[in-house]
């Protein structure tokens, strides 16, 4: 049997009480208040990563509507840039084209005036080739009888025209002068029939002055201020060689 003793026995019971308060009061409250900050950490933390989360979830759906308003946006760019270089494309093909047809166009003017000017040479080469050629055939048959002939032939012409229209520039109170150009030297008769004939064509002061040019070939030339009568073989050879530099 065992030997049980009651002071004992509450001496135990009453260690136990005082160790189960000095444990309660020392050791399960602190533990049971750092157990409850813990928890509240923990549910806070919790919390925040809940918030964190939702916010992450908020931010990635925000990304993503970005980023598709982004792929958007830059597939509309990408559009309009495309729009852009086309209608950049089709100005410059147009200006392109303007221009080759700028320059095809003066080209063909460039190459119509060449043909011009190489026409317009042409007749007036040959002009001058059948000018010469006439000059000296005439040069080479013409005698004293012809030249006598076209001599009497500009003295009619002379007196056959109103002279005083070539000096209708000089005041009549004024000395008109006029040179008198022969292809050779005539007779001092033919002289006095010319100087008659234009002092009766004009009726008032003249003063003749009598000169010669061999290049005239035959007959002569009155030649006033601004103007000029024009009876000379050489000048029908270059109205020959204008007709036929025209008719070419």
């Amino acid at each position: 049997m065992l030997d049980l003793n009651l002071s004992t026995i509450l001496l135990q019971m009453a260690n136990f009480f005082i160790l189960a308060f000095i444990l309660y009061r020392f050791l399960f409250k602190p533990l049971q208040n750092v157990l409850k900050k813990r928890e509240v950490e923990t549910v806070q933390k919790m919390e925040q990563a809940d918030s964190a989360k939702q916010e992450a979830e908020e931010i990635r759906q925000r990304y993503e509507e970005k980023s598709n308003n982004i792929d958007a946006e830059i597939a509309a760019r990408k559009n309009e840039a495309r729009i852009v270089i086309e209608q950049t494309r089709q100005q410059m093909l147009q200006e392109v084209q303007s221009q080759v047809e700028e320059i095809k166009a003066q080209a063909e003017e460039t190459l119509t005036q060449m043909e011009k000017d190489a026409l317009q040479q042409h007749k007036q080469r040959l002009g001058n080739l059948a000018s010469e050629f006439a000059t000296g055939i005439l040069s080479d048959v013409m005698r004293p009888d012809l030249q006598k002939r076209y001599q009497q032939e500009f003295l009619k012409k002379i007196q056959s025209m109103d002279l005083s229209e070539f000096l209708e520039e000089t005041p009549p109170n004024e000395t008109a002068f006029i040179r008198v150009i022969f292809s050779n030297a005539p007779s001092s008769e033919f002289e006095d029939q010319i100087s008659k004939a234009i002092k009766a064509g004009l009726s008032r002061e003249v003063q003749l002055s009598f000169e010669t040019d061999p290049s005239l070939i035959a007959g002569g030339i009155l030649r006033f201020e601004n103007e000029l009568i024009d009876g000379s073989l050489q000048g029908q050879v270059k109205h020959f060689q204008k007709r036929y530099q025209e008719m070419v």
